[in-house]
């Protein structure tokens, strides 16, 4: 469940959500009785919930800001989110194709640049690693 909810928010692809939320209804009574026995569902539940993140970084691969900008998104506890890389160094990455929602989604001032979603709903661009986990933190996120 909790991969298909990944791909559907990575890929805005619905139906693979939809997909997800039949699989919780299916265990709906195993997980009543027992929920311990349901970690990984529960956690799963607990993603479709939200909030959930969709964190988009456009930005050379090769350069010291893309590289700061990830490793401070991976070095934060964020367990509902999802983070999609497009290079800006590559006219058409296979990735715009895999997320279309990202084909909107470029640098800014050729600087890395971060997008923070919520429910596919991106705040304004950033360049600066401190607005982007602000954002990300969920205390500029209504």
């Amino acid at each position: 469940m909790l991969n298909l909810l990944r791909l559907g928010r990575i890929t805005a692809d619905s139906s693979l959500e939809e997909q997800a939320a039949r699989t919780s209804r299916a265990f709906f009574e195993n997980v009543k009785q027992m929920p311990s026995a349901y970690t990984q569902l529960m956690v799963a539940i607990d993603y479709a919930l939200g909030p959930s993140y969709e964190i988009v970084v456009v930005g050379d691969s090769q350069a010291n800001d893309t590289r700061e900008m990830l490793k401070a998104i991976h070095g934060r506890f964020t367990p509902n989110k999802v983070v999609v890389f497009v290079p800006a160094e590559i006219s058409s990455p296979e990735i715009r194709r895999i997320a279309p929602f990202t084909s909107q989604q470029s640098s800014l001032d050729g600087k890395a640049t971060a997008y923070v979603c919520v429910n596919y709903n991106c705040r304004l661009p950033t360049t600066n690693i401190d607005t982007m986990i602000n954002e990300l933190e969920g205390s500029t996120i209504t």
